[in-house]
């Protein structure tokens, strides 16, 4: 169910294959409006698995399972395919998440301990901006650990050097999902329990998707592609359409539009999967 509907009934001319390939902006706000309310039942179970808070990790790969699987736009089951996810990469998923929750308390202890004697303490701006700009490296890591562990068969080590590498060469895509952490954080500051409110419902899944379609591509791009491309083989999450082995000829984007009378409604890594 789309955030916004429209009557469906009637069968435009097709969508040719020759057509031209949407703009990244333009399909995220196309698949962001389509699965709006799926992301928001995946932000809920998001939420309830994470209550327990040492299951923040596994429940974050299990998210992140499902958010790649709207971008991928596979067909899935909310909460079917998040327990199965969350089973399936709860080891690895679980150590990144416990040093997940050991950077968080760094940072509120950082911020404690420094911030109310930086004009008393001249080395404490160095000590606290050195601190920031580690907790920013290790979120930023973040954004490709998850997809990875998810997505590929790599090694912890390898996932790790990946990440570390990907959070500066994708810069236009980690400063837009950092961004986007940094406006939560603010509002959090500022209005609190309100933010606290809509947890169960808005801003995980939000930033969740975000992070997928500017991050995942790079993924794609740096590590997936190459190891498919070094054996001769094509990314099997590319959707591949040969002509000459084709039983039907496909006519989109040529056909005439139909109309329809209408009803009334009666209500460098191998892909794991």
């Amino acid at each position: 169910m789309g955030l916004f509907t429209k009557n469906y009934n009637d069968s435009g001319s097709g969508v040719s294959k020759k057509a031209p390939q949407k703009k990244p902006l333009f399909r995220f706000f196309e698949i962001f409006g389509n699965k709006f309310w799926t992301i928001m039942h995946i932000n809920l179970v998001y939420f309830l698995f994470c209550l327990p808070i040492v299951t923040f990790g596994p429940a974050t790969a299990a998210m992140t399972t499902l958010m790649r699987n709207i971008y991928l736009e596979k067909p899935q089951f909310v909460f079917h395919d998040f327990f199965e996810a969350f089973k399936k990469n709860f080891k690895r998923s679980f150590v990144i998440g416990l040093f997940d929750i050991a950077v968080i308390a760094l940072a509120v202890f950082s911020y404690a301990f420094y911030v109310p004697n930086l004009d008393t303490q001249e080395n404490y701006w160095f000590y606290y901006a050195l601190t920031m700009a580690a907790e920013v490296i290790f979120l930023l890591m973040n954004f490709f650990i998850y997809p990875q562990i998810v997505a590929l068969d790599l090694s912890m080590p390898a996932i790790l050097k990946n990440s570390l590498i990907l959070a500066f060469v994708n810069l236009k895509g980690n400063l837009i999902s950092l961004a986007l952490f940094i406006i939560y954080f603010v509002l959090y500051i500022f209005f609190g329990v309100y933010v606290l409110v809509f947890a169960p419902i808005l801003p995980f899944g939000w930033m969740g998707i975000v992070v997928i379609f500017t991050c995942y591509p790079a993924i794609q791009k740096f590590i997936i592609n190459p190891f498919y491309e070094a054996r001769g083989e094509k990314n099997p999450e590319i959707p591949d359409y040969d002509d000459d082995e084709a039983v039907f000829e496909d006519k989109g984007g040529e056909e005439a539009p139909i109309k329809m009378k209408k009803e009334r409604s009666s209500g460098g890594g191998k892909i794991i999967k």
